[in-house]
Parts: C-alpha cells; sequence; structure tokens
C-alpha cells in the first residue's frame, strides 16, 4: 500500500534494476545501493570505498546527473529551470571581491533606462518635474544626459513654456548671453561668419524666468493685500517694465519703448496704474506722510526683485536699510569723499552713488532715464491725454462704476472677520465686566479711580 501523501508514480515507488540508475539510461550510482538503515558516516565509507569503480560526479553549469536524479525524487513534478549564470561583465554588477561574489547595484532593465528608448515619451515625462529634480537627473543619469544634450533647446523651452509662459515670451534668451551655453550637440550658427557653435538657453535662464515669475506674483499679491487692485493684464505689463529696466543704456531703452509692438497703448496704461498704486502704497492719503522719492528709488534698483522684498517686509526694515539704499542710488560724494575711498554706513566705495547713471555705473557723466519717466515721455510722445484718466486709476478697485457701490477685497473681508473675532473674545470669558464697572465706578458710586478736581482722593 503506498503511501497517502506521496505522489503517484514516484520513482521511489518503481522497481527499477539495481543495474541501472532508474530511467536515465547512466551507470548505477553505488549510493544508490546502499540499505536505508545504514548510518550517514558508514554510508558515505561504503559510497567512498566503491567510489573506484564508478564515474565521478559531473558538477558543470547544467549541474550533471546529480541533478536530474535529486529533481526526480522532489514530490512535485514542476520541472526547475536552473538560474542563468551572472553576466560578469553587465553594468549592473560590481565586483567586489572578486567575480565569483557580485554586487547588484541597480537593476540594468529598470523602468527609466527602458523608458529611455522611447525620447517622446521621457520629454513628457519630465515635464511634470520640478527645476531641482531636473538638474539632478541631468547630472546623475548618463543615458539621459546625453539624451537631453541632443534635444537640449527644446527641453529647457517646453518647461518655460509651461512653468513661466509670460516670462519665456518677455525675457528671450538671446537677449541674456550670460545666461546661455553652447549647444551641447554642437550645432553651428550658419549665419555666423565661421560657423561658430550657436547659443542654446540653460538651466539658469530658466531658472532665472521661473524666479521672475513668482516675483511679479508677489508684488501684485502685496497690492492686493493692501487693497489696492490691478486688472490680471498687469503682470505682463509689469514683466514688460522689468525687460525695459534690465537695459543698460538710455537709447536702447527710449528705442524700445518707441516701438508699439511691444509697449502698447494698453500697456502704458496699466504701467501708470501700477505706479499709482505704489504712490498710494508708499503715501498716506489722509496724513500725506511718505515721499515719492521711495517709488523712484524702488523703480531705480537693478531688479524688481528689490521692490518685491521692501513690500514684504524683507528689505528697509529700518532706518539704517534705508540709508544704505539711499546712498547706492543718488549719493553725490564731495570731492574729499572721493580722495578718502572710504565706506558709508556699510556700503562699500565702489558701490555709492551707482545706480543713477547709465550703465549702474559704468557712465558716471550720464544719468539714467527711470522706467516712470519714459512712460510719461512715450504717453506725451503718442499723444495720450494719461492725466485724464488719474481720477479713475485712484478709484480702481474701491468702487464698482456700474453700480456706485464699494468693492470689498478678499484681504478687508478678512480683515473684517478678525476684528469681530477680536471684538467678541471678551465677551465669551466674560474679562470686559470687572474693567467696564472700575471704569464706571459702578462699584462704589466714584467715577473710576482718576480723582476730579475738586474732590478728595481719600473720600
Amino acid at each position: 500500500m503506498s503511501h497517502p501523501h506521496r505522489v503517484a508514480n514516484h520513482p521511489r515507488d518503481r522497481n527499477t534494476s539495481p543495474g541501472r540508475s532508474e530511467d536515465t539510461g547512466n551507470p548505477p550510482n553505488p549510493s544508490d545501493e546502499i540499505p536505508r538503515s545504514t548510518s550517514g558516516h558508514a554510508r558515505w565509507v561504503q559510497a567512498h570505498e566503491s567510489s573506484h569503480n564508478s564515474p565521478t560526479f559531473t558538477f558543470s553549469v547544467e549541474r550533471g546527473d546529480l541533478y536530474r536524479r535529486r529533481a526526480q525524487r522532489r514530490t512535485s513534478q514542476i520541472p526547475t529551470v536552473p538560474p542563468p549564470p551572472p553576466q560578469w561583465d553587465s553594468p549592473g554588477y560590481r565586483h567586489s571581491s572578486g567575480p565569483s561574489s557580485p554586487e547588484v547595484l541597480f537593476n540594468p532593465g529598470g523602468i527609466f533606462n527602458r523608458l529611455l528608448e522611447y525620447p517622446e515619451l521621457v520629454f513628457e515625462t519630465i515635464r511634470h518635474l520640478s527645476i531641482p529634480d531636473l538638474i539632478s537627473l541631468y547630472a546623475i543619469s548618463k543615458d539621459f544626459h546625453a539624451l537631453a544634450d541632443s534635444h537640449f533647446t527644446p527641453m529647457i523651452l517646453d518647461h518655460a513654456r509651461v512653468l513661466a509662459p509670460e516670462a519665456a515670451r518677455i525675457f528671450p534668451f538671446r537677449c541674456y548671453r550670460s545666461l546661455c551655453i553652447r549647444d551641447p550637440a554642437q550645432r553651428r550658427n550658419e549665419a555666423k561668419a565661421h560657423f561658430e557653435v550657436r547659443f542654446v538657453p540653460s538651466f539658469r535662464w530658466l531658472q532665472m524666468i521661473i524666479f521672475r515669475e513668482g516675483v511679479v506674483e508677489d508684488i501684485v499679491a502685496c497690492l492686493e493685500e493692501e487693497s489696492l487692485m490691478l486688472p490680471a493684464a498687469t503682470t505682463l505689463t509689469i514683466k514688460k517694465m522689468w525687460f525695459t529696466i534690465d537695459i543698460p543704456t538710455n537709447r536702447q531703452r527710449g528705442q524700445l519703448m518707441h516701438n508699439p509692438a511691444f509697449w502698447t497703448e494698453q500697456d502704458l496704461y496699466l504701467a501708470t496704474l501700477f505706479v499709482m498704486k505704489l504712490d498710494m502704497l508708499l503715501t498716506c492719503p489722509f496724513t500725506g506722510e511718505g515721499d515719492l522719492g521711495l517709488r523712484r528709488m524702488l523703480l531705480g534698483q537693478r531688479s524688481l526683485s528689490t521692490l518685491a522684498a521692501v513690500m514684504k517686509r524683507e528689505e528697509m526694515r529700518n532706518e539704517y536699510e534705508m540709508l544704505q539704499m539711499i546712498l547706492r542710488f543718488d549719493h553725490a560724494m564731495d570731492d574729499a569723499q572721493r580722495a578718502l575711498r572710504l565706506p558709508m554706513f556699510g556700503v562699500p566705495f565702489d558701490q555709492i552713488g551707482k545706480l543713477q547713471y547709465e550703465g549702474w555705473g559704468a557712465n558716471e557723466g550720464v544719468l539714467f532715464q527711470q522706467i516712470d519717466d519714459l512712460l510719461m515721455l512715450e504717453c506725451a510722445r503718442r499723444g495720450l491725454d494719461m492725466p485724464a484718466y488719474y481720477l479713475d486709476m485712484v478709484f480702481y478697485g474701491f468702487v464698482d462704476k456700474k453700480v456706485g457701490l464699494d468693492i470689498w477685497t478678499e484681504a478687508q473681508k478678512r480683515r473684517m472677520r478678525e476684528d469681530e473675532e477680536r471684538a467678541a473674545a471678551p465677551e465669551r470669558d466674560g474679562s470686559h465686566e470687572p474693567v467696564i464697572e472700575e471704569m464706571d465706578g459702578a462699584h462704589d458710586g466714584h467715577r473710576g479711580d482718576v480723582p476730579v478736581d475738586g474732590e478728595a482722593t481719600g473720600t
């Protein structure tokens, strides 16, 4: 009777001849003829003594006769395929102590390496990466590095159109040579005389336009926080102002302002509206405090990022920092100060009064024409009666001209809710009652603790 848990037709249940090794057709193995009752050491001795009359076991890559015989003795009849030998020359292995002990670093057939076989899918995938992650991938992966170099310009411009569409159009990379690199694919510029390698946008240019897109949004958000609203199209106009500020000479600035394709009449109106809102932010309409010189100084900096930092209370937080900014902007030194060449209030000598000159100090004999002055000159040159719209600019964002009602911004509504919650807080805990009783003197018949003229303090 067969064992209940033994597989049917198992090799052990077969009647095989002791002269043959089951059904493999190979010579018999002496260890198979040793009785099972013999101890392990006795069986090894008997097998060793009879090994002179039998062939040696084969330990080859194909596992030999011993592997096939053990496979037949298993309870499962599913064939077992031996693993392939390791490929020692594969880039996925590194020899730690010798070719017999490989250390796996990464899977050569990973999903990203397989994805690199389809460039269109790769560029569609990396569009969802942030710029630091994209730079890290470009520096780490050799295969992606080679693929990106062959399509470098489309890759950078595609990210620019997705992350900063307006800034990519207003700040073209051809105007910022310091932020460009030579084409990694070594493509030539046929327009040049010597067919030199052309310039293409770099990751620095991409980071610059994304940074400027965020700075403009911060400027508009800070104005809206103070209930100074602007039309949605003003963000594009502010970027045009920033591009004009980047030009280092008055002649080129004037030529750009005369271009109606770049500076349209709508842009001139929105730029004037933006300057008006800055004046309203930096001055108080009730007390008259403030100075319009702050607006001129902030727009006279090399970048509008300084304006955003001041509006966010990150720069010019006290009189000392304001004095430093004034010294850098338009301080005029006398001969004695020029002879000493000493710093003033922490500002180096070579930075004092440089921002007021053309080229930010490169041509000290010519004063800069600032962007606010250029706006007024261009409006007068085109015959635009801009002063007629000043009153509308002041009331923009405060009064709805169609219905004649006030416009409440989200910032105003939030501040009103905070004031209501702050006023309702003492009523919930009853902390205001003793204060009111003490002030009106209801508890002892007096009008509080402050004595009145002719009244004794001790009564």
